[in-house]
């Protein structure tokens, strides 16, 4: 007799059962799905990290426009809330005034500058200038002058007492030009916009194809009419671009009013945001200031707007095609020359001129001018005072701490963020994109103003320290490093790190062993951007400078006003060179990198 074990199969679920399985598996699915991944918990996290680094400050100051300040606090049970803000500011003949004088300042910088970097553009790239490469290199060196020192330096050469600009207009002309006034305040912002107008039109006037130029010089059209006509047409884009970004950096500049403003009592909106929140005597007007800070806002956003709208429509503007694409240099016949020397007198103006005359104050025991007395005089001791000055340490210390701070917080954040962007395709990417980006629509002072009211509210012990400056710079500068890490990110292949998952990596072994390595170039180039930013501002640090944490920006402001000549040109080399030294530091770091 012989035993068998048979397997009887179960029969198939037919029916109810197996429409219930089906639902449960899908339930399943769909749990797993809304389980928050590694990346997705990332995501969420450094999101939520920019709301709060930026709508949090900015929506406390939206609520002390509501509210009666004199005696507490926004939101405090001793501040009340009042209409009175809103009328007193929008209601004033004073306030529409102040926009006048703005718009002006703003305006007359952009013609100046505008003029002058459209033709130092087309010289260096459209024609044959002698040494145009030499001319790019010295016209980029003067964009990393701080522009504070820049409008100190010009201060000193315009000074009416004893600036060699203004002996010179005397002896030659019989008159001395007043430089504590708007004219002269549009001068000194005018040449400040130039280097960074230039670098923002330049690359399209090397990009542009030439055919249609010489159609037009074929069909008897002058060379001005050609300019006129076809060249600066295609050029909207850029100019327009170039522009709005120098007309927002205009109305957010304070150190330009403030030297050659004040003086002269020639007031702006962001000067009044300032003197509103920290006034000389009297009590903060915090409602008022953010009042005068959300006029400031609208004139920075209404211009963007009106650039997207321009360009939606870029490609009416494309000139570089797949037919026979080629630059060419025009000649400049018999104006070469004099072009050349054009451009020398405008470089002359905007990087030696001013160094050489914040030297010449800093070997110098008082200022009084340029003369042969003024040879004899010549000694090294404020050199000698200032570097080896304890207060002076400090100050230096706390300036590279917050830019060193500053420039780590907001590359990590930046490029963590850049990567969920780049990697993720949910919605909560395309808000985070636009969250990191939303700071550049806001002027420096109005975020000085947003995280000064916000820390003084909230009791976490941040006010009065430097980590205020520090958080209020991460802020600022996140637009600018997320253009630079965004980009870097989406260079590098997906399968890199597909690759290190499969192999069992984490998410930490892909970010440090894989995407690290590969980005080192693009973090420290934004470093970098972020660093001098950092301890070139004044917008900041003169909302939230404190006793024991100053910067050297404000240092060197405090010195002017109070007439130490050759201690704040002393400062303002230390300046120069720190921020020489570190973009030395980094091309050297970028070049070991590439070989």
């Amino acid at each position: 007799m012989t035993s068998t074990s048979e397997r009887v199969d179960d029969p198939p679920v037919t029916g109810p059962r197996r429409r219930s399985r089906q639902a449960d598996s899908q339930r399943a699915a769909r749990v797993v799905r809304w389980l928050p991944s590694s990346r997705g918990v990332l995501g969420l996290v450094v999101t939520l990290t920019v709301v709060y680094l930026v709508f949090g400050p900015l929506l406390i100051m939206l609520v002390a426009i509501f509210q009666n300040t004199e005696r507490g606090l926004p939101l405090s049970e001793n501040a009340t809330w009042t209409l009175d803000n809103i009328t007193s500011v929008y209601a004033s003949g004073r306030t529409w005034d102040l926009l006048l004088t703005t718009l002006t300042f703003a305006l007359g910088s952009l013609a100046v500058a505008g003029f002058l970097a459209l033709a130092l553009a087309w010289l260096t790239e459209r024609t044959n200038l002698p040494f145009p490469r030499v001319f790019f290199v010295l016209i980029v060196a003067s964009a990393g002058v701080p522009g504070l020192v820049s409008t100190i330096a010009w201060g000193v050469l315009l000074n009416p007492a004893a600036g060699p600009i203004s002996d010179f207009t005397t002896w030659a002309f019989g008159w001395a030009f007043n430089p504590w006034s708007l004219l002269g305040m549009v001068l000194v912002q005018g040449l400040h916009l130039i280097p960074v107008m230039y670098l923002l039109i330049s690359a399209t006037f090397k990009g542009l194809n030439p055919a249609l130029e010489e159609a037009a010089s074929a069909s008897g059209a002058t060379t001005w009419m050609t300019m006129r006509r076809i060249t600066l047409p295609l050029l909207t884009p850029a100019i327009v671009g170039a522009f709005i970004y120098s007309f927002v950096a205009t109305v957010d500049s304070v150190d330009v009013p403030l030297i050659f403003g004040l003086p002269g009592d020639v007031d702006v909106l962001a000067i009044r945001v300032w003197l509103e929140a920290d006034p000389a005597g009297g009590i903060p007007q915090y409602g008022l200031s953010s009042s005068y800070g959300l006029l400031l806002i609208a004139m920075s956003l209404i211009p963007l707007v009106a650039y997207n709208r321009i360009i939606r429509k870029s490609s009416r503007y494309a000139t570089v095609t797949g037919k026979g694409y080629r630059p060419r240099r025009l000649s400049l016949g018999a104006w070469r020359w004099p072009a050349f020397v054009l451009m020398g007198a405008v470089l002359l103006m905007q990087l030696i001129l001013p160094m050489l005359m914040l030297f010449w104050a800093s070997i110098q025991p008082f200022y009084g001018g340029i003369n042969q007395d003024a040879f004899d005089r010549i000694n090294f001791d404020a050199w000698r005072n200032e570097l080896l000055s304890p207060f002076v340490h400090d100050v230096l210390i706390t300036t590279l701490k917050v830019g060193l701070l500053a420039g780590l917080g907001t590359i990590v954040l930046t490029a963590l963020g850049s990567w969920y962007v780049v990697r993720s395709r949910t919605r909560l990417a395309g808000w985070l994109d636009f969250l990191m980006f939303f700071p550049h629509m806001l002027p420096g002072i109005v975020i000085g103003l947003a995280v000064l009211l916000v820390y003084l509210i909230l009791p976490i012990g941040v006010y009065g320290t430097m980590w205020i400056l520090v958080i209020a710079f991460v802020m600022k500068n996140m637009p600018l490093a997320s253009r630079v890490t965004t980009p870097g990110v989406a260079q590098i292949s997906v399968t890199l790190e597909e690759a290190a998952s499969v192999s069992g990596g984490s998410l930490r072994h892909v970010l440090f062993r894989v995407l690290l390595p590969l980005l080192k170039g693009v973090l420290a180039n934004g470093y970098l951007l972020v660093f001098m930013g950092a301890i070139q501002n004044l917008s900041l640090p003169l909302m939230l400078n404190s006793v024991g944490n100053e910067m050297i920006s404000t240092q060197l402001l405090t010195k002017y006003d109070s007439g130490q000549a050759k201690s704040m040109a002393v400062l303002s080399l230390v300046l120069v060179l720190m921020t020489t030294i570190l973009a030395t530091v980094v091309k050297v770091f970028d070049k070991q990198k590439a070989s």
